[in-house]
C-alpha cells in the first residue's frame, strides 16, 4: 500500500525579510512514516522546507514545500490516484498574509519592511484548505487529517476533531495538542478513540487501520 504523508511546517511570507511560521519538527510525521514502513507499507513524503527532525535515508522525499500555496500547487499537479491513503500531519498555515501598513497607516511594500518604524498593522486572511482539496482530488483514498487544540476543553477538542472529520469526509482524524495531553487520540470515523502514547504507537495503529 503507497501512503502519502505530508509532514512539517508550512510559512506565510510578510516581506522580503520576513515571515510567520508554525512550530514544527516534522518529528510526528517523520515517526509515523517510519512505522508505516516498519509495518510493510510504502511511505511516500513530502515535506515542509525548514523540517529539522532527521529524515530517515530509507524514506524517499518526493517533494518539499515553503507555503500553502506550494503545497496546492503539488496537490493540483500530481495525480493521487496512486496513493491507497493519505496522512496530513503537516502544520499548515491557517491564514494567509493580505497587507500591513506603517504608524501613518501608509501601506508597506513586501520588501523589507524598515526596521525603525514605531508600529506596523499586518492584515491576514484565510488560506487555502487542504484537506477537503485532497478529498476532492483522491476520493478513492483513505484520508487521515489532525487537530491541534490547545485551547479547549478535552470533550471539546474532541468534538471539533469529530466535526472537522465529517465536514471533510475524512477517514480519522488525529486530535493532540495542550488541551488533550501528552500523545495522541486517533478518531476513526463512528468509532471509539484510540489512545496512542507516542508518535510510534500512533504509526502502528494507523498501519492496523489502513490496511483493514
Amino acid at each position: 500500500m503507497s501512503v502519502l504523508v505530508i509532514a512539517g511546517p508550512t510559512h506565510t511570507p510578510l516581506d522580503a525579510a520576513r515571515e510567520i511560521s508554525n512550530r514544527s519538527t516534522g518529528r510526528t510525521g517523520l515517526l509515523v512514516a517510519e512505522a508505516l514502513h516498519r509495518s510493510g507499507l510504502t511511505p511516500r513524503l513530502w515535506l515542509g522546507e525548514n523540517i529539522t527532525h532527521p529524515i530517515p535515508p530509507y524514506l524517499p522525499t518526493d517533494a518539499r514545500f515553503h507555503t500553502v500555496h506550494d503545497l496546492k500547487k503539488l496537490i493540483d499537479h500530481t495525480p493521487l490516484d496512486g496513493f491507497q491513503a493519505i496522512l496530513l500531519p503537516a502544520a499548515l498555515s491557517d491564514y494567509d498574509f493580505l497587507g500591513a501598513a506603517g504608524p501613518d497607516q501608509r501601506p508597506l511594500s513586501q520588501q523589507k519592511w524598515p526596521g525603525s518604524l514605531s508600529r506596523i498593522d499586518i492584515q491576514l486572511r484565510p488560506a487555502p484548505r487542504i484537506l477537503p482539496l485532497l478529498r476532492t482530488l483522491a476520493p478513492k483514498a483513505k484520508l487521515v487529517g489532525w487537530k491541534w487544540e490547545a485551547s479547549t476543553s478535552l470533550k471539546e477538542a474532541e468534538q471539533s476533531a469529530r466535526r472537522q472529520s465529517e465536514e471533510n469526509k475524512t477517514e480519522a482524524t488525529v486530535l493532540n495538542g495542550p488541551s488533550y495531553g501528552p500523545g495522541y487520540l486517533f478518531l476513526p470515523k463512528d468509532a471509539p478513540g484510540i489512545p496512542c502514547s507516542d508518535a510510534e504507537e500512533l504509526g502502528r495503529v494507523l498501519a492496523f487501520f489502513l490496511t483493514t
